[in-house]
């Protein structure tokens, strides 16, 4: 896998806004106004003709391409359809709120982020490589896409990441030390980048797009662990499948942390006995998963 590390401060704008949003007792580094700020964006949510989910899912995705505050307030507004009335006027100035406030509370995050890529970047050369291979040995297919973004912001949460399936691109909070010993980072940086290419059509045809986050965040993670288990960096258990599912906020179509892990380590095993094709695994994993 060609791998480009990036840092983008918009990108780590709207981060922080979504972990407020979705996260707000979990997030401990924001001011009230900061807080403020998010709140404003969230509420604007409701005004767009899709999803909560949905709305923050192109926001994170377009943050990266868009050129300031006003053009992602286009952008989103024309892919989401929300350019009438009031609405992209006042979106505008909520995500320029955002920006203004993120910048008080983070006045170094310009010179300090590219201290934090190098100790990450030289983490995932040392073990990526070796996990992805053995990962395809696990899940009987390459799942590594040949040229992915790993886009570092600001820590809000302690060590969250998000996989863009549409756009192989992950982007990850750039921690100097392993959130928790036995689930180093490198690790959470497989994970991720092992689900972007789950959403090509041979696997994503007969699951839902608002599942497939879900499905694709909890297949991938058993066979993480084996991994980092033949590479001696971590162990496969469902009390440690439990730990990540926490430690990394893997959506779990509503079900608790241990609920979630206990069904994939019983689709797991399921799977390991008889080695479906992938395909028919993540579907079958998709159907033990609770309905809407």
């Amino acid at each position: 896998m060609n791998l480009q590390w990036l840092t983008n401060a918009q990108l780590s704008v709207i981060h922080s806004a979504w972990c407020i949003a979705h996260y707000p007792n979990r997030v401990h580094s924001s001011s009230d106004a900061m807080r403020s700020a998010a709140a404003e964006l969230e509420k604007l949510a409701s005004e767009f003709n899709t999803t909560r989910d949905n709305f923050w899912e192109q926001l994170l995705t377009l943050a990266c391409v868009a050129d300031g505050p006003s053009d992602l307030a286009k952008r989103l507004s024309a892919r989401l359809g929300g350019s009438s009335g009031t609405l992209p006027v006042r979106l505008v100035a909520a995500l320029q709120q955002c920006r203004i406030q993120f910048e008080r509370s983070f006045p170094k995050f310009a010179t300090e982020i590219p201290l934090r890529s190098g100790p990450m970047r030289q983490l995932w050369e040392a073990y990526g490589p070796g996990l992805l291979r053995l990962i395809g040995r696990r899940t009987g297919e390459d799942v590594a896409v040949e040229q992915a973004s790993a886009v570092l912001v600001q820590p809000m949460l302690g060590g969250f990441g998000y996989a863009h399936l549409s756009g192989n691109r992950i982007h990850l909070e750039a921690l100097l030390t392993h959130a928790a010993p036995e689930l180093p980072e490198s690790l959470r940086i497989a994970w991720l980048l092992s689900q972007l290419d789950l959403d090509r059509p041979e696997y994503s045809e007969q699951i839902n797009s608002h599942r497939l986050r879900s499905v694709a965040g909890l297949a991938m993670l058993p066979a993480i662990l084996c991994a980092g288990e033949e590479l001696e960096l971590s162990r496969f258990s469902p009390e440690l499948l439990t730990r990540a599912i926490e430690l990394w906020y893997c959506p779990t179509m509503g079900l608790t942390a241990a609920a979630a892990s206990s069904v994939t380590s019983l689709w797991w095993e399921t799977y390991q006995a008889s080695r479906p094709k992938w395909r028919v695994a993540l579907t079958g994993l998709d159907r033990l998963l609770p309905s809407p």
